[in-house]
């Protein structure tokens, strides 16, 4: 019966690779929401030093969410505690896709006393 109607279909099913990225994701977009990680468009943080800067960081992504968290997935990466100068962008491509840029400087920051 099952060669009657063949296989089942695959195109639901993710691979590895698909569901770790959607994982780390999902960490990122957690920790944001949860203030453990700050991001500013100033080249400064009230009441905090830059002690250590890891260097720009960027994701690019056809969906927002994905370029947003992606890029505080790989700050989280390079171990800072937030990204700075941080800005977005969006190209809109002939056939009417988005493609959406997200960058800064990712940065460790310490208490001013």
């Amino acid at each position: 019966m099952a060669l009657m109607f063949g296989s089942p279909s695959r195109k639901g099913r993710k691979s590895v690779e698909d569901a770790k990225k959607d994982q780390r994701l999902e960490m990122a977009r957690n920790i944001y929401l949860a203030g453990k990680i700050k991001i500013v468009t100033t080249e400064v943080v009230p009441n905090r030093e830059v002690t250590g800067t890891f260097g720009l960081i960027v994701c690019r992504s056809y969906n927002f969410d994905n370029a947003f968290y992606g890029l505080i997935a790989q700050a989280i990466d390079a171990n800072a505690d937030a990204i700075l100068s941080y800005r977005e962008s969006v190209s809109f491509h002939p056939e009417g896709d988005k493609f959406y840029s997200c960058y800064g400087t990712a940065v460790r920051l310490k208490k001013i006393k």
